[in-house]
C-alpha cells in the first residue's frame, strides 16, 4: 500500500503530461486507418479480439522480462473481468462496429466524446471542479471535432441510429473504465491489472465473434499481420498501459482534452499515407481543437504555479 500512496503521489509537469499524452494519441490516431485497411482481411470483432489478446500477452512478457508478478493483488484481481468488458470487450467491439452502421461523421464525433463524459464521471465521483476554463475547452473541442467531420454527416447508410448507439457506447465505456482505474489506485500492479483485462475482454470479443461470424475468416497475410502488430502492440499495450499510468499522476478531466487531438492527427496521417486534403471546415476544428488543448496545458501551468505558493501564484524563493 506505501508503494500505492507513493505512485499515486508523483505528479507530472504540464509539459510532461503533455508529451506522454502524445505517445498515447498517436498510435491511437494511426489505429483508425489501420483498422480500414485490416476490416479487408478480417471480420470486425475477430480482429479486434486477436489485436486485444496479442496486446495484453505482451503486456505479459514484458511483466515476465523484468520479473514482475504476473498477477495483481487480490482488491484488484476481482476488477479483471469488469475492466475487460468495459475498457476493451464494448469499447474495441463498439469501435470497430460503428462504422459499419453509420456515416463516419456521426461515427467520429460520437467517438470523440470521451472527454465530456471523463470530466462529468470525474468531478461525481472524483471530485475534479469543472471550471470555466476546462468548461470552454470541452465546448471548442467537441465543436472542433463537429467541423471536422461535418463534411461527413450526410452519409447515412445502414441503420444511423445502432452506428450512433454503438459509436456513443464505445466513448462512454472507454471513460467509465479510465474513472474506475483513476479510483482503484493500481500503484505497482498497474501493468498486470492492464494485461489480465485486455485478456479479459479479448476473449468475450473473440466468443462473440464465434457467435455473430461464424463464417469469417482471416486472411493471414504479411500485411494483415504487420498492421496487427503495430495495433497490438503500439495502438493497444503501450496506448492503453501509459493511459492509465498517467491517470494515477494527473486530472483525468485534463488528460481527457488531449483525447480530442486523435481525429486531428488520424487526419494528418490520412493526407500524408492517403492523399486527402484538408478543407477550411477541418482546418477550422484542427484550430478548435488545438486552442482546446492549449487551453488544458495552460491552466495546468497555472495550478501548478498556485500549488507551489497559493498566495503569490509562483514558487517560492
Amino acid at each position: 500500500m506505501e508503494d500505492d500512496r507513493q505512485f499515486s503521489k508523483a505528479p507530472l509537469s504540464p509539459v510532461r503530461q503533455a508529451w506522454l499524452m502524445l505517445v498515447v494519441i498517436a498510435p491511437m490516431a494511426a489505429c483508425y486507418p489501420a483498422i480500414k485497411v485490416g476490416l479487408e482481411f478480417a471480420p470486425s470483432l475477430r480482429f479486434a479480439g486477436a489485436r486485444t489478446l496479442l496486446g495484453g500477452l505482451a503486456l505479459l512478457l514484458v511483466l515476465v522480462i523484468r520479473r514482475k508478478p504476473l498477477w495483481p493483488e487480490a482488491r484488484l484481481a476481482r476488477w479483471i473481468l469488469p475492466l475487460g468488458v468495459l475498457a476493451t470487450t464494448l469499447t474495441f467491439g463498439a469501435m470497430f462496429a460503428s462504422p459499419a452502421y453509420t456515416g463516419a461523421g456521426i461515427a467520429s464525433v460520437l467517438g470523440n466524446t470521451q472527454p465530456h463524459i471523463i470530466i462529468v464521471l470525474a468531478a461525481l465521483f472524483l471530485g475534479e471542479k469543472i471550471g470555466l476554463i476546462k468548461a470552454f475547452a470541452l465546448g471548442l473541442g467537441l465543436a472542433g471535432v463537429s467541423l471536422m467531420a461535418l463534411p461527413t454527416l450526410r452519409e447515412q447508410p445502414g441503420h444511423p441510429l445502432l452506428g450512433a448507439m454503438l459509436a456513443l457506447g464505445s466513448s462512454a465505456s472507454a471513460a467509465v473504465s479510465s474513472v474506475t482505474v483513476k479510483r482503484l489506485h493500481p500503484g505497482n500492479d498497474l501493468m498486470s491489472l492492464t494485461a489480465w483485462q485486455l485478456v479479459a475482454g479479448s476473449v468475450v470479443l473473440l466468443g462473440l465473434s464465434a457467435v455473430f461470424e461464424p463464417h469469417g475468416t482471416i486472411m493471414w497475410t504479411g500485411g494483415f499481420i504487420g498492421l496487427l502488430l503495430f495495433l497490438a502492440l503500439a495502438g493497444t499495450a503501450l496506448s492503453t498501459w501509459l493511459w492509465f499510468w498517467l491517470l494515477q499522476r494527473a486530472e483525468v478531466g485534463r488528460l481527457s482534452l488531449y483525447l480530442f487531438l486523435v481525429p486531428v492527427f488520424g487526419l494528418l496521417i490520412a493526407m500524408g499515407g492517403f492523399g486527402e486534403r484538408l478543407d477550411a471546415l477541418q482546418a477550422g476544428g484542427v484550430a478548435l481543437i488545438l486552442t482546446a488543448v492549449a487551453l488544458s496545458v495552460f491552466e495546468g501551468w497555472f495550478g501548478a504555479a498556485r500549488r507551489f505558493n497559493p498566495q503569490r501564484g509562483r514558487p517560492p524563493t
